[in-house]
């Protein structure tokens, strides 16, 4: 029964070629060939009309079927062209980004060397490593980026240290207030005020003029010298206190970063 009901049509043609088959015993039987001829070409022709429209049906289920199976393929084509239209959007979205944190640094430092995104790679921060937890941390891009060791690192404020390590996806960067850092600086107002400043275990910024005798005063603000690894120009801090040093016979002075490294997020590499 339960055939009978999944195969509708097929079970309604055996049942009329059964019905003919009797018939035409049934005629055989009772008049002789003359009347099963004509009643068994009625059928006959009843039955062929029958199996037409089975067969036709049958067709256009068919046909149904796999208009249904194309409909679905161009469906999933459909949707794969639609997500890769969407990544390719997200991305075109993402160096747009990457070219407006470049415009605004070049603007806010007046890098001439910054001609376009080959010269810097924009990257984010994802964990902090140092024992002053903002002295070391690392970032998403790497060696596959084209970074190095040593490559100096800024954002839109100044200074933030270089390259300390390298990986195929990542880099740890040693911002310049870890002690291990040393950076010739001038004076940006007067550029023959030359000094060096380096890190402290508190995490701050310290370091002394080259002449005995200074006019560095409080607000100073300070720049790369352009001497060693940093190019010139870049700002570093603000002098927040300066004094003499007897015993060394040094101006000393304590500064104040350009970058908060508290709040710190994105960075640019110079390659």
């Amino acid at each position: 029964m339960r055939w009978i009901r999944e195969h509708k049509v097929l079970a309604a043609a055996a049942v009329i070629l059964l019905a003919a088959v009797v018939v035409f015993s049934v005629s055989a039987a009772r008049g002789g060939m003359g009347g099963v001829t004509g009643v068994f070409g009625n059928l006959y022709s009843y039955v062929e009309k029958q199996m037409t429209e089975a067969g036709r049906a049958i067709s256009e289920n068919v046909s149904g079927i796999f208009s249904y199976r194309q409909l679905q393929k161009e469906n999933e084509e459909l949707k794969e062209e639609v997500d890769q239209l969407k990544e390719e959007l997200s991305r075109l979205a993402l160096n747009e980004e990457e070219l407006s944190d470049l415009r605004e640094l070049s603007e806010a430092l007046n890098y001439d060397f910054i001609e376009g995104t080959d010269d810097i790679v924009t990257a984010t921060i994802i964990s902090f490593d140092g024992v002053n937890w903002t002295n070391i941390f690392t970032v998403n891009r790497g060696s596959d980026s084209g970074i190095e060791e040593n490559d100096v690192v800024i954002c839109g404020d100044g200074l933030v240290g270089r390259v300390s390590q390298v990986g195929d996806k990542w880099a740890r960067v040693m911002s310049l207030t870890d002690e291990s850092v040393k950076i010739s600086f001038k004076s940006r107002k007067d550029t023959d005020m030359l000094g060096i400043v380096e890190g402290t275990s508190d995490g701050e910024l310290t370091g002394y003029m080259l002449e005995e005798k200074s006019g560095i005063k409080e607000g100073d603000v300070l720049v790369t010298s352009g001497v060693g690894m940093y190019p010139d120009g870049i700002e570093i801090g603000t002098v927040s206190k300066v004094w003499y040093d007897s015993d060394s016979q040094l101006t000393r002075i304590s500064v104040k970063p350009s970058v908060d490294f508290q709040s710190l997020d994105k960075v640019s590499v110079v390659l």
